[in-house]
């Protein structure tokens, strides 16, 4: 496997993880890494490892993380930058994202930012704006509802109103006719007028409705309210589980974005089936490994650092190629796991270090140092962090989701704090500078022992336009554009930005300094870059006899060197800085001696070049210098993170406690206030309902005296409508809804209950008042017929006269005819006393059908305001059991957010212990670094105002200031202080926790 451009093979990377504890670093090279991990085996087997113990697999770790960096491949390729594919890979590991993505398909943005409140009020008042229309489609067949919206209803139902014969009637029967199917014909004008009081109802629901939806954003149609269901449960569910999400802390903003993009949805629906069975964990959530697995830890968080930087094709072959050697790379793992706790394996282990032929001559064990108080610091912080769930009210509270996602903040801050160390290992970086012209190509090519002439300028003419690479054994030499070119800037971009990545910099100087490139000479100095200064000898050697006459007499050609060295010296002295080492080379004389004929003559042409002597400088500037300085950039890659999170939590604990704190204070004082505001407003229903009682009650005789006819039932609806009692529950709803929204709270519509049915009215017998003076009439002519029947008269007055004849014969005929008038005039009086008889028995029935009809009426009445009662008690009690749940849930929203705001403080203590740990063993690596004793250096602490503060003995403060400040160390972390310290005691000793 050939290396990577710029870097190392992930063999390489992946056996330097594997041995990392021994302090070795990749650019010792896959052979050299590959014949100490046998040496290690070897150890291993005659100190027992032979057979290896059960947690000794590693291979299962270096596969999850090789698909890992595959899925970071793939995520990578789609996304549009590395913010976007952050946030890809975000939403790839977040729980819950795939199951919502077929329902978030189409979702703006917008919709996915909105409240979570606004929802709920929403469908309360769709759903209301709505209910008329469900009714009116209940009871109306479905072909109606196409056209029906064409007849003028009003007038429609004011002409079906009218007497059925006149002709406005029918006209307006015909035209709501045309738009019902022919089985509707048979309906009379009352039903046709009872349906389109509904179709009314409808079409001011339909304009109701409309008017809200053109009053919201766009995004409140994504909802798809439906007549007859409602919102559509599973887009509303992918709604809210963002929204929380957000809330919550466990989603960010940016990746929140992506669930609107169609290509991110697909990337992240492949990404789920082609998901390992075993799913990749990235290094930011590994679970605190135990200290026997703690080099498979180790590999998978160092591949996942490192993988971005090799293709598909490398990763899968390297976990081929571990596979294959599993056996010995297991036992390497297992020898580096027991290391720690066996003293005698580990005194067999270090002496193996010194065996690696590594030309730069050293490792810094650093590195191993500060992935130890990382991965430490990652097993409590995974042991402490855990997700915490929050009710479906907690995004209702718009200060408890403030205080959620400000905890979720630092909670992801941390996380991401906690990501794989930074990968500073691999080769190292040379770059070869200068002005332009002055033999940057020829040395380059010196060194790397390249005899091609091509691209060596020759005459005015520059040829370098870009930086490219070359490598010799374990270094990348960077050969860039010259500075000072007196045409543009542009070459001087790309030399400066070569050298910045840099691990250390070979200036070429030619003849002269000019002010630019002693600008750039300067800058370099002063950034504490390890720099090694090369007067470039240019002394014509482009004939075989002018070589030999070089190789005879080099001094001749190097006379002038000393006057350059002075002008570096006076450069660096002007700018504050320590003049470099200078060293004088002839790069002409030793690239010719890679192609003269003669090879006696190349050998002590080369010798006489200088190049081996600068060489072995810049191999002890590696070294002393550019590899700890490795050491420094990764303990800045660590500890960067870790200090911003915790001067993050320092600003922000504090205020996150107090808002908890006022949480918690006002919570119980809300809850009572919102529930005596909610039995206040149903008091006062229930007092306005008493008082529609009463006055139904004082008009119920005239009500009752017009019942019992064929319009019964209209009357009855007509007298309810008069007393405006339907809209008490409604009025009681909209105070409640208005009462919780003053008071920051949502009531969700509650379960409809049954409607009352409008024909339910009095069940009494017809009306009796008609059939008295029929009763009366009927009696009195019965009576006076029977009376006066012509048969009855002759009878009577026959048997009158007889008599008067018997008893005096001088009775005459004159008095017969009064004898039958008298004889008629009882018989009317009769007939009079039978038809006041009948009167006073209908008078009585029509009292008792009275008495009844307002019993009934009274009876249905009661059931009436009962039912409306029942329903007001109904709303205020559904409110209240909501209003209760809404406070418990979120009374245990807030203790769950007290407790990760007390784990995080928790955290905080013990990020600012492990910052304190890291910055000694810095402080150390500086001090080191400039020929100091680390040892000096007895605690160190990064404060504000400070870069990085150190203390030592009094009696060595002198001595170690000066050496970071002679040496300019103090470039490379802003400002060092450095303090006695008046603490007694040995031993390293960090600072106390603040």
């Amino acid at each position: 496997m050939t290396e990577a451009p710029g870097g190392t093979s992930p063999r390489t990377e992946i056996l330097a993880l594997l041995l990392e504890p021994l302090g070795v670093d990749a650019m010792a090279g896959q052979a050299a890494l590959r014949r100490l991990a046998e040496n290690v085996d070897a150890v291993a087997r005659a100190y027992g490892c032979a057979v290896l113990p059960a947690y000794g697999s590693t291979l299962s770790w270096v596969s999850e993380a090789v698909s890992a960096c595959v899925e970071e491949h793939e995520l990578a390729s789609t996304a549009a930058g590395p913010d976007e594919a952050r946030a890809l890979r975000e939403l790839a590991r977040l729980e819950g994202v795939r199951s919502h993505l077929r329902a978030l398909e189409g979702v703006p943005v917008d919709a996915l930012r909105a409240d979570l409140a606004a929802v709920a009020a929403a469908e309360r008042l769709l759903s209301k704006a709505l209910e008329p229309y469900r009714r009116a489609d209940q009871e109306w067949p479905a072909e109606i509802w196409r056209s029906i919206g064409d007849t003028d209803v009003d007038s429609a139902l004011a002409d079906l109103n009218r007497p059925r014969a006149t002709r406005q009637a029918a006209a307006a029967r015909e035209l709501v006719l045309q738009h019902s199917v022919s089985a509707a014909q048979d309906l009379r004008n009352r039903d046709l007028a009872a349906r389109l009081e509904r179709v009314r109802d409808f079409i001011v629901a339909r304009k109701a409705y409309e008017a809200f939806l053109s009053a919201r954003p766009g995004w409140w149609r994504w909802l798809g309210p439906d007549a007859r269901s409602g919102f559509r449960s599973d887009r509303r569910d992918a709604l809210v589980w963002a929204l929380t999400a957000r809330d919550t802390g466990a989603l960010s903003g940016s990746a929140l974005e992506l669930l609107a993009t169609d290509d991110a949805r697909a990337v992240l629906a492949h990404a789920s089936t082609t998901a390992p069975a075993t799913p990749p964990t990235p290094a930011a959530s590994l679970p605190a490994p135990p200290p026997a697995t703690s080099s498979a830890a180790r590999l998978a968080s160092g591949l996942l650092a490192v993988g971005f930087r090799h293709d598909v094709g490398r990763l899968r072959a390297l976990e081929s190629w571990y596979a294959k050697n599993i056996a010995v790379f297991d036992r390497v793992a297992a020898a580096m796991d027991l290391r720690e706790s066996e003293p005698g394996l580990r005194e067999a282990l270090d002496p193996l270090v010194g065996e690696l032929v590594l030309p730069p001559g050293a490792v810094d064990p650093s590195r191993s140092d500060y992935r130890a108080v990382l991965a430490v610091l990652r097993a409590e912080v995974e042991d402490l962090l855990r997700r915490t769930r929050h009710s479906e009210y907690a995004a209702e509270s718009e200060e408890l989701v403030g205080v959620i996602g400000r905890v979720g903040t630092l909670e992801r801050e941390l996380h991401d704090a906690m990501r794989p160390l930074p990968a500073v290992r691999g080769r190292l970086l040379v770059a070869v500078a200068g002005r332009t012209k002055s033999g940057k190509t020829t040395l380059r090519k010196a060194l790397t022992r390249d005899a091609d002439r091509s691209g060596i300028g020759l005459g005015a003419h520059r040829t370098t336009r870009k930086t490219s690479a070359f490598d010799v054994g374990p270094v990348t030499y960077l050969d860039t554009p010259g500075f000072a070119a007196k045409d543009d800037d542009f070459d001087a971009q790309h030399a400066r930005a070569a050298c910045d990545s840099a691990d250390a910099v070979i200036w070429n100087y030619a003849d002269t300094m000019r002010d630019e490139e002693a600008a750039e000479f300067q800058r370099l100095l002063l950034s504490g870059k390890p720099l090694l200064a090369v007067v470039n000898v240019k002394g014509k050697v482009n004939e075989p006899a002018r070589l030999a006459v070089f190789a005879k007499s080099p001094d001749r050609e190097f006379k002038t060197a000393s006057g350059h060295a002075a002008r570096i010296e006076q450069v660096a002295r002007a700018a504050g800085a320590a003049p470099p080492v200078v060293l004088s080379v002839h790069s002409g004389a030793a690239h010719e001696s890679l192609s003269v004929e003669d090879r006696e003559l190349g050998d002590r042409a080369l010798r006489a070049s200088r190049l081996t002597e600068l060489e072995l400088a810049l191999s002890r500037l590696l070294a002393e210098r550019s590899i700890p300085l490795r050491a420094v950039r990764l303990a800045e890659g660590v500890r960067g993170p870790l200090a911003a999170f915790h001067d993050r939590a320092a600003e922000e604990l504090p205020r996150i406690g107090l808002a908890l704190d006022a949480l918690e204070r006002s919570t119980p004082g809300e809850r009572t206030a919102l529930l005596e505001a909610f039995r206040a407003a149903g008091r006062e229903a229930r007092e306005r309902l008493e008082a529609e009682r009463h006055r139904a009650r004082e008009r119920l005789p005239e009500t009752v005296r017009n019942l019992g006819g064929e319009d019964h039932a209209q009357r009855w609806s007509d007298f309810l409508t008069e007393l405006e009692w339907d809209g008490l529950v409604l009025a009681l709803e909209d105070e409640l809804a208005q009462r919780a929204r003053e008071r920051g709270r949502t009531l969700r519509a509650p379960a409809s209950a049954p409607e009352r049915q409008d024909d339910e009215h009095p069940r009494v017998e017809p009306h009796p008042g008609p059939k008295i003076a029929s009763a009366a009439a009927k009696g009195a002519a019965t009576t006076l017929l029977d009376s006066l029947s012509t048969k009855g008269l002759s009878k009577g007055l026959t048997k009158v006269f007889s008599k008067k004849m018997a008893a005096s014969a001088t009775t005459t005929a004159a008095s017969v005819p009064l004898t039958a008038a008298l004889y008629a005039t009882d018989a009317l009086l009769g007939a009079m006393k039978a038809v006041s008889s009948e009167i006073d028995r209908a008078r009585q029935a029509e009292k008792e059908w009275a008495r009844t009809a307002t019993e009934v009426a009274e009876a249905c009445l009661d059931d009436l305001f009962d039912w409306v009662d029942a329903r007001l008690a109904g709303v205020v009690e559904d409110a209240t059991v909501q209003i209760e749940a809404q406070f418990a849930a979120q009374t245990a929203d807030v203790d769950s957010t007290r407790e990760r705001f007390e784990r995080l403080g928790r955290l905080r203590s013990s990020v600012r212990s492990a910052l304190d740990t890291i910055d000694l063993t810095l402080a150390r690596r500086l001090l080191a670094l400039v020929g100091g004793d680390p040892a000096a250096v007895r605690r160190a602490r990064r404060t504000p105002g400070v870069e990085l503060r150190v203390w030592t003995d009094a009696a060595r403060v002198a001595d170690v200031r000066a050496h970071l400040h002679k040496h300019l160390v103090d470039v490379l972390t802003e400002r060092i202080e450095v303090c006695p310290d008046s603490r007694s005691g040995e031993g390293d000793g960090t600072a106390d926790d603040d």
